[in-house]
Parts: C-alpha cells; structure tokens; sequence
C-alpha cells in the first residue's frame, strides 16, 4: 500500500494531492497551520485506500477487494468469521453474483470499522521514513499555501502564502528524533548527547514556512543549530542520514 501511495502521489490515477483536496472534504488549511497526530498524509493513504476500494465494488469487482481485505485482516489476527462462509477461492477475480457482491461489501465495512485507522498508520509509518516521498508531498502541499490570502486565513497566516510559527508538541519531536536516529539531516551530526553535549538539536521545516511550507508534521527534520541558522528560509535540504547497522565489507 506504500508503494502504491507513491505512485498515487505522482498521478498514476490523477489523484494527486490538488486533486485529493478537490474530492475530499477536509479542513486542510486548518490541519496545515499547526501539528495534528492525524495528519494529513493520514488522510491522504485513508482516501486513496477507501476510493480504491470502493471504485472496485461500484466496478463489480468484489473477489479483488474479499482477497485483499480478507489477507490483511488474517495477518493482523483480526476474525472475520462471523461475516459468513462464502466460497470465492475458485471463482476468477471478474466472476461475480449477489451473494459474492454482498459479501464483498460486508468484508469492507467491516474492515472499515475494526482495522482501517491501525493499517493507515501503519502505512503512514512506512511513508514517514521515505524523506523522497515526503519531499514531494509537501512540494504538492506547498503549491496551494501560495495561493492563500492572509485577509482571509489571519488567525493563521503570518502574511499571504505564509503560515505562522507554531509551538512543537513533544509527541512531534519524539517522533522526528527517532524516524532521523538522532542525526542531523544535513550534515550527520549525532544529537543522542550519548557522546556529546555539544550539539543543540533543532527541529527544521522541510520546505521553509517562508516559501509555503506547512507546519504539518511530515514537514518536519531533525537538525543540529548550525544546519538550521545556515539553512534558515534559503533553501530546501533534506537527507535520510543514519547509521548502518553493520558494514557488508568486512
């Protein structure tokens, strides 16, 4: 589902993150203006994973979505039982009569209440570390912060296009600090304090709030104090810098 995300959000089926916005109805400049645990990549995978879902059942093409829920659901140890017995394993994925079409339907919603939150956060947690995917997440995001007029937003715009500064939850910075492995994301320096107290760590934006970015926590990177003077709201530098777990070289 990851991968697929990643194809999603460069266009694959036009649903992009313009486009999202366009069909969902979501608060987005709100969920953009301050740090929400439920973010909006949150929101973005359950979209696109519901829309998927759906679009195969208004298609008649329940086997797909029995298969694919069912072989998620067994996985998390989720018991599905209850639904009913209904015999698919010989039919092809476009065979279809009522009784596999209502099933199929049932299998969904019932996904939909038990385990659809867990497997988007799970989804999410993949995604979270793809520094590349985020990137461009974000740069999708940005594109329409630029649009928006601080008349209009003033509790949340420092001026148009300009989101302002916003207390980080330690929730957040826990969180940056373990996906990041306690590295700055620009030059490598280790910010444990397990071999220094040298270093301060920072909490940088990855697109800078200056040129649209968001203070949604997907926008956010570890950094050491130098990297984030330097950096300030000139440029845009990311990495995924950590340490390898053992060298294959020796």
């Amino acid at each position: 589902m990851a991968a697929h995300m990643v194809d999603e959000l460069a266009g694959i089926n036009e649903l992009s993150v313009s486009n999202w916005l366009e069909y969902d109805e979501i608060d987005w400049i709100r969920k953009c203006s301050k740090p929400f645990k439920k973010t909006l990549l949150h929101n973005y995978i359950s979209f696109i994973f519901i829309e998927q879902n759906e679009y195969l059942l208004h298609k008649h093409l329940p086997i797909e979505v029995i298969m694919c829920l069912t072989d998620i659901m067994r996985k998390y140890g989720i018991d599905y039982s209850h639904l009913g017995n209904v015999e698919y394993s010989e039919l092809e994925i476009d065979d279809v009569n009522d009784e596999i079409e209502d099933y199929g339907r049932k299998v969904f919603s019932f996904f939909l209440e038990k385990l659809e939150v867990i497997f988007v956060d799970d989804v999410f947690t993949v995604l979270f570390a793809n520094k590349d995917f985020l990137y461009d997440f974000n740069s999708q995001i940005q594109e329409l912060v630029r649009t928006l007029n601080q008349r209009e937003h003033p509790e949340l715009l420092r001026k148009n296009g300009v989101f302002k500064r916003v207390y980080l939850p330690q929730w957040l910075k826990k969180g940056v600090f373990m996906r990041d492995k306690g590295r700055c994301q620009i030059c490598g320096t280790d910010l444990t304090k397990i071999f220094s107290l040298e270093k301060a760590e920072n909490y940088d934006h990855i697109i800078p709030l200056e040129k649209g970015g968001t203070n949604d926590p997907v926008n956010f990177q570890l950094t050491c104090e130098t990297c984030n003077k330097s950096k300030r709201d000139r440029n845009e530098d990311y990495n995924s810098l950590g340490s390898r777990y053992w060298d294959i070289n020796e």
